[in-house]
């Protein structure tokens, strides 16, 4: 989880979007330093004043291995479709970017 991005995603993803049926999900992993407990997670929450879930995952880098050469797994924002079909991967927050294709599969 990347408590840089969380505050943007909460006011220009979540926000805008939660009452059309978008779900943000924030995901903590095993990444490259060990998992976290329900307990720093939820504190983590707290310090980022957001109110989409956030879930404690099974996550691990080499699930993130060569989608974008990146070195770090994190930040990883996805967006999927209804069908549950990836539509967007990126490593680097970009809210005009996330919103296009959010409108795009709303308007499908």
């Amino acid at each position: 989880m990347c408590s840089l991005e969380f505050p943007d995603l909460e006011t220009q993803i979540w926000q805008p979007y939660r009452d059309q049926g978008v779900q943000v999900l924030g995901l903590s992993g095993s990444g490259l330093f060990g998992g976290e407990s329900a307990q720093t997670v939820g504190a983590f929450g707290d310090q980022t004043n957001v109110t989409f879930p956030l879930l404690l995952g099974d996550v691990t880098y080499s699930m993130y291995a060569n989608i974008d050469g990146s070195i770090s797994p994190y930040p990883l924002d996805v967006i999927v479709d209804k069908q549950g079909i990836i539509r967007y991967v990126r490593h680097q927050f970009d809210a005009a970017a996330m919103q296009a294709t959010i409108e795009q599969l709303l308007a499908e």
